[in-house]
């Protein structure tokens, strides 16, 4: 017989610091309680989703209240929570720090006495993923660390449609060599792998998704705040995504990594604890591009020799301030800066939207042509 995965859900109204603490507490008591995963002078690490310095309010990042709340948690248990992050883009000390500030990481963490992670190094992990060796560089104090707790944030995702648990275990790689793989898997079904073999080497023990308020539309860094009201928990990543697939309305067809979990045996089918996920179902979330992910449509949409009819990222000069930040990150070298305004090579361009996740400033977006809009669902349709 299957065996099934356990999803907690708990409702959260807002970032209340107690109110999330009290939620996140009662979701993880349902599956056996911190102590069940966290001993005595456990070294853990809390590996949330901070994509770039946003204020938390914009909802591109894990929230301060529910890091706090995990961090409060693994102290409980006798442990030793450390924040342990790689944002895109440059990955030093400095970075660092400007991150953990203007995220709200900083105060919240030194509130309760949470350690935040300096160490830029890597080591090379190389484990079995589902049948398959992989190797991969991996930040060093998450290889050390005795446990891991994925601590991700629901949103959209210009590029893979949704990132949640699986996807924040990217954030495993250091800052601009995350860029090597957007350049060397273009095909997203291959990237979709890749980010499962990601997560399987570095194992994380635990994962919780911030659902209080989620992002929909232009995800992940430029969407709009959509509340849910919700914490999800997991032993299971995987389970723990499927769960948030069926909260707002999108089938693992059209995601993919979901999508490519399925075709490598990996069992998405869960159990919800607490509440049922028809408490949170949010039917009309905004899903900017749904892939229908058949294998002819897909093909036709990776197509190389199709590229000119991709969704493209595309300036708004209004708003754009010329920081050159999407031309320091862009992984196919395609953008350059011109009267002060980034252009684009669009036959070189990889379609990764490297540029549109870390603008600082929300000025690119995603402009679809006519093949697009044809072929993909929008919204709620089907």
């Amino acid at each position: 017989m299957e065996s099934f995965k356990s999803v907690s859900l708990e409702k959260c109204t807002d970032y209340d610091e107690e109110k999330v603490y009290e939620a996140l507490s009662a979701s993880i008591s349902r599956l056996g309680g911190i102590s069940r995963f966290i001993k005595p002078g456990m070294r853990v690490a809390l590996k949330p989703n901070l994509l770039l310095p946003q204020n938390p309010a914009s909802c591109a990042t894990t929230h301060p209240a529910v890091v706090a709340a995990a961090g409060r948690l693994v102290l409980e248990a006798g442990g030793e929570p450390v924040v342990v992050e790689s944002p895109g883009g440059l990955y030093n000390k400095v970075v660092l720090k400007t991150l953990y500030k203007l995220c709200g990481i900083a105060d919240a963490c030194e509130k309760h006495g949470i350690s935040l992670n300096y160490d830029t190094t890597v080591t090379r992990v190389t484990a079995d993923c589902l049948g398959r060796t992989r190797s991969f560089n991996v930040l060093k104090p998450l290889v050390e660390a005795d446990f891991i707790i994925n601590i991700s944030k629901m949103k959209t995702h210009g590029m893979m449609v949704f990132t949640g648990a699986v996807k924040n275990m990217f954030g495993s790689i250091a800052g601009a060599e995350k860029a090597s793989y957007h350049m060397n898997m273009p095909d997203y079904r291959a990237f979709a792998t890749n980010l499962i073999d990601i997560c399987e080497t570095v194992a994380p023990g635990l994962s919780i998704m911030d659902a209080i308020m989620a992002m929909e539309g232009n995800g992940p860094s430029a969407g709009t705040p959509r509340k849910i009201g919700a914490l999800l928990v997991s032993e299971s990543p995987y389970a723990l995504d499927k769960a948030a697939h069926d909260i707002i309305n999108l089938d693992t067809d059209d995601s993919y990594v979901l999508a490519e979990a399925l075709e490598r045996g990996i069992n998405l089918k869960y159990e919800a604890l607490g509440y049922p996920v028809s408490e949170f179902f949010c039917g009309d979330f905004v899903i900017p591009f749904r892939i229908s992910s058949g294998k002819i449509k897909h093909n036709l949409l990776n197509s190389r020799f199709l590229t000119r009819y991709k969704s493209k990222p595309v300036v708004n000069n209004g708003i754009c301030v010329g920081c050159g930040i999407c031309r320091d990150n862009c992984p196919a070298q395609v953008i350059r800066m011109v009267d002060g305004r980034p252009h684009f090579d669009y036959t070189g361009c990889i379609r990764c939207y490297c540029c549109q996740e870390l603008c600082p400033e929300h000025a690119i977006g995603i402009q679809d042509p006519l093949l697009i809009k044809l072929l993909s669902r929008k919204g709620t349709g089907k």
